[in-house]
C-alpha cells in the first residue's frame, strides 16, 4: 500500500504533533481572516492612518511584552492549561472587538488578544518540544510551522470576501476558528502523559531560570 508524503513525513512522530499542527492551522486561519479587516475597521471610527496602524502594532507589541510572563505561567501551570487559556483570551477579545463601539475599545481588546496569543505560542512550542525525541524536533517543528503558514496563506482569501460583507464579521469568524482550535486541543491533548513520555525519551530536565538561559552562549 502506497504511503502518501504527509504520512511519510509524520512517520513515527507522536500524535500530539499532529494535534498541535491542526491547532496552529486553525489559529492562523482565523488570524488571516481577520487581518484584512483590522485597519479598515479602525479607520471606520474616523481615526488617522497612524492610529489605525497602531491597532495592528499593539497586538504584536503585547505578544513581545507578554512572552516572558507566558513562559513563567507555563512553568507553573503546565502547557495545556496555558494553551487553552491563551486561545480562550484571544477568542473572547476578538468577538468583543467585533462589537467595539469606539476606536479605543478596539485598541484595548486587540492588545488583550496579543497577550493571549503569546500564551498560546509559548505553551504550544514548549509542549511540542516535550513530546518528541531530540532527533524528531526539527521534523516536528517543521510540521507545526507548516500548519501556521498554510493557515496564514488561506485565511486572507476568505477574509477579503468577509470584509466586503461586513468589517465586523471577520472578528466573529476569527473567534469561531479559535473556539475550534481550543476544542481540538482540549479533546486530543487532555490525556497526554507528558512526564511519562519525557522519562521514556530521556528529555526530562529541571527548568532553567531565565537569567541563566540568557547568559548561556
Amino acid at each position: 500500500m502506497a504511503v502518501n508524503p504527509i504520512q511519510r513525513y509524520m512517520g513515527n512522530l507522536p500524535r500530539e504533533v499532529g494535534v498541535l499542527t491542526a491547532v496552529a492551522f486553525a489559529v492562523a486561519l482565523g488570524f488571516g481572516i481577520v487581518a484584512p479587516a483590522i485597519a479598515l475597521f479602525a479607520k471606520d471610527f474616523g481615526v488617522s492612518d497612524f492610529l489605525a496602524g497602531t491597532v495592528i502594532a499593539i497586538f504584536a507589541g503585547m505578544r513581545f511584552v507578554a512572552s516572558p510572563f507566558a513562559g513563567w505561567l507555563v512553568d507553573r501551570s503546565g502547557e495545556r492549561v496555558i494553551l487553552a487559556s491563551g486561545i480562550g483570551i484571544v477568542a473572547v477579545s476578538s468577538a468583543l472587538a467585533g462589537l467595539s463601539g469606539s476606536f479605543w475599545q478596539l485598541f484595548i481588546l486587540r492588545g488583550a488578544g496579543g497577550v493571549g496569543s503569546a500564551m498560546f505560542t509559548v505553551s504550544a512550542a514548549a509542549l511540542l518540544l516535550r513530546v518528541v525525541e531530540p532527533q524528531q524536533r526539527a521534523r516536528a517543528t517543521g510540521a507545526f510551522q507548516s500548519g501556521f503558514l498554510i493557515g496564514g496563506i488561506t485565511g486572507p482569501l476568505f477574509g477579503g470576501l468577509l470584509t466586503s460583507i461586513s468589517l465586523r464579521l471577520p472578528f466573529f469568524v476569527y473567534a469561531a476558528t479559535l473556539v475550534a482550535a481550543g476544542t481540538i486541543g482540549l479533546v486530543f491533548l487532555s490525556h497526554s502523559r507528558l512526564r511519562a513520555r519525557e522519562e521514556q525519551v530521556g528529555t526530562l530536565e529541571p527548568p532553567t531560570p531565565l537569567l541563566t538561559a540568557v547568559r548561556s552562549r
